[in-house]
């Protein structure tokens, strides 16, 4: 069926329904617990606010990551051009040349959070003004992006932290219980009990954690159940 509302009005309704999907993503985006889906969602929202298509770097200490709206891509899936201009240097207005196309212009716009930093270059038709409306929604979105990543690494980092801790406790309690069994066995007090246990890591080179389970487990003397392994 042909619309025969004012064109006005017809761009008006676009951009509405574009506006409630773009803050469906938006709403998803910082609840995300997952990297690259927050990155997925992130590129679709801001390519969509610009009407172009849209690919995210991201820095952290531990990642370097690049993504458009599929998901995670590595390097060599984007043009160099893509590459060169997220590698560059961010203008003070944002909008940018892609250098392998002289007549192709796009925004290359970036935030920093506490652990990461987010830029975001979108090669558009055409050159949004810069205090346009679709440039305003893009940069809150991408803000958004460096605090949902900020948020994401330190849950990460939390949960290291919570696992070594895991780790350090089990260990604990393996040495512990290994040392028993020495202790019992030989009629020994706990610092010659550990020390056996001692030596034989750093003798054959085993985590002290593995000797005590393989004691634990085998029965037998600290030197023998490395000189198996």
């Amino acid at each position: 069926m042909t619309d025969l509302r004012p064109a006005t009005a017809a761009n008006d309704d676009r951009w509405l329904d574009a506006a409630a999907r773009i803050t469906a993503a938006a709403r998803l985006m910082v609840r995300s617990e997952d990297l690259e889906e927050a990155l997925s969602l992130a590129a679709s929202a801001i390519g969509e606010a610009l009407v172009g298509e849209a690919v995210i770097r991201v820095t952290a200490t531990q990642h370097d990551l690049l993504a458009g709206a599929s998901g995670v891509v590595p390097p060599s899936a984007l043009p160099p051009a893509v590459r060169e201009v997220l590698a560059g240097p961010v203008d003070l207005d944002g909008v940018t040349m892609d250098p392998a196309d002289a007549g192709t212009r796009g925004i290359l716009m970036e935030s920093s959070g506490i652990h990461a930093t987010c830029r975001v270059w979108a090669g558009v038709g055409r050159t949004p003004s810069a205090e346009g409306v679709e440039r305003t929604v893009a940069e809150l979105l991408l803000h958004s992006l460096a605090q949902a990543v900020d948020r994401i690494v330190t849950v990460d980092r939390f949960r290291q932290n919570e696992a070594n801790l895991e780790r350090a406790v089990e260990s604990h309690r393996l040495v512990g219980q290994a040392m028993g069994i020495l202790i019992e066995r030989h009629r020994i007090v706990s610092e010659e009990a550990f020390d056996v246990l001692r030596r034989a890591s750093q003798d054959h080179n085993v985590k002290l954690r593995e000797v005590a389970q393989r004691v634990i487990e085998t029965g037998a003397e600290p030197d023998e159940v490395v000189g198996r392994s």
